[in-house]
């Protein structure tokens, strides 16, 4: 199992979707059409922040049970980053307040400790991801992206509160996330600098989808699972 991380806007979908099909795979990704809560989230993060993590930790938890039946799966959001980012960004700037906040690790807690039980009946599968993609760079560059893609809500034009948020995660990212990953010991990590790999130059794609391969060999012993047959 591969999982990408990164904030919004790094392109985690774009680099998910050409790792999956390089494994053979279909990725698996974040459900941002058809969230009934991701707009209105921009719109009153007050409100919906709550709703919001709760949403995107369900659809997180379905996805990686639904992987668990698959030898090869590629996920363009990790469900670490929502207690480690997301969640603790909302409460520390006062979406959320201390009961959702509490819940909401709470919810998240017994989640992955039923992913932990599940894990521990396939003995051919373990508890995290083999391998974790952090998509990341400047925050500039996050922010050209963010408004290439276009989606209305999530442009910042006359709403400073809007930028304020994105660079309040992005230094999470920057400065916190990859020190706390690693601390828990969770998986071995690849990064992919978005300020110099472009994922349209064909040799920047082989350099990376070689550096992936040649992290899960060094740090898991295979490339794809069923070497271990």
């Amino acid at each position: 199992m591969i999982t990408l991380a990164g904030t919004i806007g790094a392109g985690k979908t774009a680099w998910g979707n050409v790792i999956a099909d390089h494994f053979g795979v279909d990725l698996v990704e974040e459900k941002v059409e058809g969230n009934p809560f991701l707009a209105k989230f921009y719109e009153d993060p007050k409100r919906y922040s709550f709703h919001l993590q709760v949403y995107f930790l369900n659809h997180r938890f379905k996805a990686i049970k639904k992987a668990m039946t698959h030898p090869n799966t590629v996920l363009d959001r990790s469900i670490y980053e929502d207690a480690m980012v997301f969640a603790r960004l909302q409460y520390e700037n006062g979406s959320m307040d201390k009961a959702e906040y509490n819940t909401y690790l709470e919810l998240h807690e017994n989640m992955m400790q039923e992913l932990y039980d599940l894990y521990a009946q396939q003995i051919s599968l373990k508890k995290s991801p083999d391998l974790l993609v952090l998509v990341h760079g400047s925050l500039e560059e996050a922010m050209r992206r963010i408004k290439k893609r276009g989606r209305p809500y999530e442009q910042i034009e006359g709403n400073t509160e809007l930028y304020q948020y994105y660079q309040n995660l992005y230094n999470i990212y920057e400065n916190e996330f990859m020190t706390n990953y690693l601390e828990k010991e969770i998986s071995p990590v690849y990064i992919i600098d978005i300020d110099k790999i472009e994922i349209s130059n064909p040799l920047d794609v082989n350099e990376v989808l070689g550096g992936i391969e040649r992290t899960l060999k060094r740090e898991r012993g295979f490339v794809f699972p069923e070497e271990l047959k």
